[in-house]
């Protein structure tokens, strides 16, 4: 076989690189331009017929806005940089988010003045109007939005200079759910107390008076001290040496399986 050097003539057609399906990076968030809340900057008598001090408000650079009949409520992140603002009717249960704002899922409402203050102790509630609520009464306090308890916001608490935190979710199931949620992704971060909101309140806003949310949240009991009273006196568990045996139907108390002080049987099984 004979094999001669030189050039060899061929066709050549361009190549193209195709980057379709290719996994791209994300682009990193931008928090908002704050310069957006001074077109709201303005007061409304809602937020204090809400029981929330003009004080607070103003700290929480609370807004209004005069075309949609809403009140603003900027979220920001633990540098003090601003990520969203919510719009909440004063005369319908409507809310919305401005536009290009950062998902509520990734924040907590009143992270920043936890930094800020280098708070050791906050009060976790749902909504950002209790949250308001009980800083009026005194507190550090922190709001998760609504009624879950994403990974990206346990983070953002884990990370935080908070050692104790109290939690006083809605008074109903979503409210029950969202406290197990605290508590799993919580426990071991910081000591976790349970907040009991009065039988016929719905919230902490709804408490008659800042007396009695001061009363509440200083007379809040370590979260399994309330798992095992609510237990014993619905007649679902017993103690055996120091742990609690809990009687229950599937998933009743599945979320407490990661508590060291409690064994779960479930009738079901």
């Amino acid at each position: 076989m004979e094999v001669r050097d030189g050039p060899v003539a061929a066709d050549v057609e361009p190549l193209t690189l195709d980057l379709s399906g290719v996994l791209r990076l994300h682009e990193r968030k931008q928090p908002l331009d704050p310069r957006i809340l001074n077109v709201w900057d303005r007061e409304h008598p809602y937020l204090g017929l809400r029981g929330i001090s003009p004080e607070i408000q103003k700290e929480m650079r609370v807004g209004y806005d005069i075309k949609s009949k809403a009140i603003t409520i900027p979220w920001f992140l633990p540098d003090g940089s601003l990520a969203n603002v919510k719009f909440r009717r004063v005369d319908l249960k409507t809310f919305w988010y401005v536009n290009g704002g950062w998902p509520i899922r990734e924040l907590i409402y009143g992270i920043d003045l936890i930094y800020r203050k280098r708070a050791k102790m906050a009060v976790l509630v749902e909504a950002e109007i209790d949250a308001m609520y009980v800083m009026t009464a005194g507190f550090p306090a922190v709001a998760v939005g609504g009624s879950s308890f994403s990974e990206e916001k346990a983070e953002l608490l884990r990370k935080s200079p908070i050692e104790e935190l109290r939690i006083a979710t809605d008074n109903d199931e979503a409210g029950e759910r969202l406290k197990a949620q605290v508590i799993e992704k919580m426990a071991g971060y910081c000591e976790l107390y349970d907040v009991e909101i009065p039988v016929g309140c719905k919230d902490v806003n709804e408490v008659g008076s800042l007396e009695e949310v001061v009363s509440i949240v200083k007379e809040a009991v370590p979260c399994r001290d309330s798992l095992a009273n609510y237990s014993l006196k619905s007649n679902r568990c017993r103690r055996v040496g120091r742990s609690l045996l809990l009687l229950t139907p599937t998933l009743t108390f599945r979320r407490f399986h990661r508590n060291p002080f409690v064994q779960i049987v479930d009738m079901d099984s």
